[in-house]
């Protein structure tokens, strides 16, 4: 009888160091990817013929969907819509005065760069984060 007694104590002793499976869990839980896309982001638009405008676009990543607003001399300041950011790939319309200006690219080295349309206007455009 002491025997057991003493191996009852033994196992729970062991069941009482050992890691709960919640704990484990939550050692093997991949952590989450840092955000690079929020922030304030200075842009250059250059359409066909060299035109370029600037604007700082203000980004708010939730998840792959991204919000946001913009400002700028040539164009005013607004509201970022349909914005999305998926296997390292941004699509967003700024809703402007002139009409919905629709950016998509990527981000390389820390820089965002890609290809705007405007329905009239066309070209590329690139952003650093302030």
């Amino acid at each position: 009888m002491r025997f057991k007694t003493l191996m009852i104590i033994v196992a729970l002793i062991v069941v009482s160091f050992s890691a709960s499976p919640a704990e484990a869990w939550q050692k093997n839980k991949s952590k989450p990817k840092p955000d690079l896309i929020s922030g304030n982001w200075a842009t250059s638009l250059v359409a066909a013929g060299n035109s370029t405008f600037t604007l700082t676009m203000k980004l708010k990543l939730e998840g792959d969907k991204l919000t946001g607003s913009y400002e700028s001399d040539h164009v005013g300041s607004g509201k970022i819509s349909k914005g999305t950011w998926a296997a390292n790939k941004l699509s967003l319309t700024l809703e402007t005065n002139h009409g919905p200006i629709t950016l998509t690219g990527d981000l390389k080295q820390g820089k965002l760069a890609g290809k705007f349309n405007s329905g009239p206007m066309q070209g590329t455009w690139q952003a650093n984060k302030k």
